[in-house]
């Protein structure tokens, strides 16, 4: 079986890093601390592709949003419009992807679509980039995991715009990774065991700490399949803190937090590229 990458469905730069991923050659960074998007791949033209960026750029939502108020992340309404009313999250699972296991660039048509040139896009990432189901990674890991047992995953978060995730699997098919579909996750959502999350500095367990998460099954696609709130708040501002230098934030926060300290947006236009958010977020 193969689990799908958790960026898949994080909205915001985040990538999932345990069990190891594709990204993680030999698994070498795994939940080391504040190493969310180290992992990654230089791309045979030398671009380089770090773990946060296989994901699905530019997808908005076809159809009416379906998640309750009580799921939401963002909350700003800057002269009265919702600038999150069609983004994926809003209705977890429905929203058209290229790729179920992200795509390097996170814009595989181009920006805007159809532009045959490379370029750095709006919103994020980059033209043209290789799907990860179709590229060769190298020093993969495999995990094992018996059918029916309660198990750990993780992911972290480098700049936190919300949203929340599921975990899913799709059976390897014949045709290998290449032939890994969005419909073959969808037929296997996984549930998550209990109404715990937990955050964890680093390798070291002495350091989590446990809280009761936000999980709900309704609203979802497919039908009945969970989802589960990103636990930690951002800025309580419409960019989440990306002005901020601390994730103090001395506007206040998006919601409260699970614990004191767990807070914040992650980089900022300060320090790009070093997030604030040094833990890893984990279920059962």
């Amino acid at each position: 079986f193969c689990l799908i990458h958790i960026g898949c469905y994080v909205e915001g730069h985040a990538n999932m890093v345990w069990p190891p991923t594709w990204f993680d050659e030999e698994a070498w960074f795994g939940m080391r601390k504040g190493q969310a998007c180290n992992s990654g791949a230089i791309l045979e033209d030398g671009t380089d592709a770090p773990s946060c960026m296989w994901f699905n750029n530019y997808t908005f939502l076809n159809g009416p949003e379906t998640l309750d108020n009580s799921m939401m992340t963002y909350f700003n309404r800057p002269y009265g419009e919702d600038p999150f009313a069609y983004h994926p999250w809003r209705s977890p699972g429905a929203a058209e992807i290229f790729s179920p296991c992200g795509v390097a660039g996170g814009n595989p048509w181009g920006c805007p679509i159809g532009d045959p040139r490379y370029a750095e896009c709006p919103g994020g990432g980059f033209s043209y980039g290789p799907y990860a189901e179709r590229y060769k990674f190298p020093g993969v890991v495999t995990t094992t995991w018996k059918r029916g047992s309660t198990v750990e995953a993780a992911w972290s978060l480098m700049s936190n715009h919300g949203g929340g995730y599921s975990y899913r699997l799709c059976k390897l098919p014949a045709s290998g990774n290449s032939g890994l579909t969005e419909a073959c996750f969808q037929n296997i959502p996984l549930k998550f065991a209990g109404d715990t999350q937990w955050v964890q500095y680093g390798t070291d367990k002495s350091t989590r700490i446990t809280f009761k998460g936000n999980f709900t099954d309704v609203g979802t696609t497919p039908k009945g399949s969970q989802w589960a709130k990103n636990p930690i708040p951002a800025c309580n501002t419409v960019e989440g803190g990306w002005e901020t230098p601390t994730s103090d934030c001395p506007t206040g926060l998006q919601f409260p937090p699970p614990a004191p300290g767990l807070q914040g947006y992650g980089d900022n236009k300060f320090n790009p590229g070093k997030t604030t958010l040094k833990f890893n977020i984990g279920d059962y």
